[in-house]
């Protein structure tokens, strides 16, 4: 079957219902235990929620054990970076954040349809060149322009195009959770068809990016309701986000083929995963010094 086969049987509507507007609490534990004591550890954090029109952060506390200062900046992406160094011996690492967030549907004021390809190649200015080209673990490939036409199947509005990627890597793509790791490049998840939500979300960039849509990578987390089945929802989340002219960004999720709605709390955004990690850095220590991580996340309503 191709990819245009299988989207005429797909439906087009999001999975679940939108419920507007939320207030979630989100709590994020990451911990390292070493096997022998280390020093010099320096360590970047994304762990602060966005904040735009439609996604308003109320509160957040961010403590690391052993006590550190934390200090931050703006990356080139705007993201909000808190890091610190750790120069003394330590055997174990713990940042511990939470947050209330106050989240609105962008979609409840109708899709951004009508937006032609044609348009996206007038109206681009250079801000735009990072989230059209290759980056690390991004290609826009012969494999992934090929893809993105039989998908487009003669489409030209670029939100119904960017839709349709993502009900393709939905029902083609396997959820398999230990198959690929931090450092899985688009074009090994092509080959596999199976991965996490980082990988779909790279492979839609990549579709995406190879039809000329900008497209960028987004950390964040998911509210899982009760009746709901999201995958993904455990632990930190990723999603892709595409520019609509005269639009703005628009986020959409190929690991549950949903529009990022209200469940979706954003955190960063990204060329692609080294952009937008919510915990990255390095130690010294002898050989054999390796750390066990363990993560913990919990999003709930408020």
């Amino acid at each position: 079957m191709s990819p245009a086969e299988t989207l005429r049987s797909t439906s087009r509507n999001s999975r679940i219902p939108l419920h507007a507007a939320m207030r979630l609490k989100v709590f994020h534990r990451t911990s390292y235990s070493y096997r022998t004591p280390v020093t010099d550890s320096f360590n970047e954090l994304r762990l602060r929620p966005a904040t735009e029109d439609r996604h308003r952060l109320e509160f957040f506390l961010l403590q690391v054990n052993p006590p550190a200062q934390l200090r931050h900046f703006r990356d080139n992406w705007l993201n909000y970076v808190h890091y610190f160094e750790l120069p003394e011996a330590h055997s174990s690492l713990v940042i511990e954040a939470q947050s209330t967030v106050n989240t609105t549907n962008p979609y409840a004021d109708g899709l951004p349809t009508g937006a032609s390809l044609g348009s996206l190649k007038q109206g681009l200015d250079d801000i735009m060149a990072p989230f059209i080209g290759d980056s690390r673990f991004v290609e826009v490939s012969p494999e992934a322009w090929r893809l993105g036409i039989d998908i487009r199947d003669g489409r030209d509005d670029v939100f119904e195009i960017a839709e349709n990627v993502m009900h393709y890597i939905f029902r083609e793509w396997r959820y398999a959770p230990s198959t690929t790791t931090a450092a899985t490049h688009m074009n090994e998840v092509l080959q596999k068809r199976c991965g996490v939500c980082q990988d779909f979300t790279h492979v839609m960039i990549g579709i995406c990016r190879s039809l000329g849509i900008p497209a960028r990578y987004v950390s964040g987390y998911l509210y899982n309701g009760p009746q709901a089945n999201l995958r993904g929802a455990e632990a930190s989340h990723a999603w892709c986000e595409v520019y609509i002219p005269g639009r703005g960004w628009y986020g959409l999720d190929p690991t549950n083929d949903t529009r990022a709605d209200e469940r979706h709390v954003k955190i960063a955004t990204g060329r692609d995963y080294l952009d937008a990690a919510p915990v990255s850095g390095n130690f010294s220590g002898p050989p054999g010094a390796t750390a066990a991580l363990d993560v913990e996340v919990e999003v709930r309503m408020a």
